[in-house]
């Protein structure tokens, strides 16, 4: 400028756009999978990866895989709190069948213990692991054909969109700064500000301004998927002959 259902069920919104939400019958995995670009694939995770619900992300990146136009896939797994070493294999298997379909595979972590097994495995380079998002989608989002001109309604609702999850991960990276601050010892502290500086106090203000800040992107991405929503329904209309 990225809901518990049966396995598998597919949402059609339009020919450049659609979601797929899969959950796995062990409630620990929520996918979700969106067309970003032509060719380009964004499978979000939530929930933990092991043995026993590895089949499901499996299923995931085996649809991705099967687009004919295919350039990139992401995974994305900053929600995932566990992934074990099967969910890498699934990883791996997945990237050798998109690499082979001439596109490319790029994971996004930041949880300590996914990226531990990562690097366990040594498979931060070959699953082409970005710190965020916009890394891992670097490259592969055209912009729009007409840059002179309005922008689509597909375009806004991409937009719209990838706004939302930015919205939902900084909401949850301020929830962890607050929890982290909160257990700071303000006793332990050292500043050069003075002695009228009350570090417990400052540190009390610091997480309530956390805690509100992470609730208005909460608020604000809810508020906003309603018309994500809307606007995958719509369609601009075709120019006069």
């Amino acid at each position: 400028m990225a809901e518990p259902f049966p396995l598998v069920r597919h949402e059609v919104r339009s020919r450049t756009r659609r979601r797929q939400r899969l959950t796995s019958p062990d409630t620990r995995l929520h996918l979700r999978t969106s067309t970003v670009d032509s060719g380009v694939v964004l499978i979000s995770v939530d929930g933990e990866v092991d043995l026993a619900n590895r089949h499901a992300l499996a299923e995931a990146l085996a649809s991705a895989a099967a687009d004919p136009e295919l350039r990139l896939v992401v995974c994305d797994l900053t929600r995932v709190g566990f992934l074990a070493c099967s969910g890498v294999s699934v990883l791996v298997e997945a990237g050798a069948d998109v690499h082979a379909r001439g596109a490319l595979l790029r994971v996004v972590a930041t949880e300590t213990a996914v990226l531990r097994v990562l690097d366990a495995t040594e498979q931060r380079e070959p699953l082409g692991l970005r710190p965020n998002l916009t890394a891992a989608l670097s490259g592969f989002v055209a912009p729009p054909e007409r840059p002179d001109t309005a922008p689509t309604l597909a375009h806004l609702r991409t937009a719209l969109d990838a706004a939302v999850a930015q919205a939902n991960d900084l909401a949850e990276l301020c929830g962890r700064l607050a929890e982290r601050v909160a257990a700071v010892d303000a006793g332990r502290l050292v500043d050069d500000r003075g002695e009228h500086w009350k570090p417990a106090d400052a540190l009390a203000d610091m997480v309530e301004d956390l805690r509100v800040l992470q609730n208005h992107l909460v608020t604000g991405a809810l508020l906003a998927a309603p018309a994500v929503e809307d606007l995958g329904h719509l369609r601009d209309a075709e120019p006069p002959s």
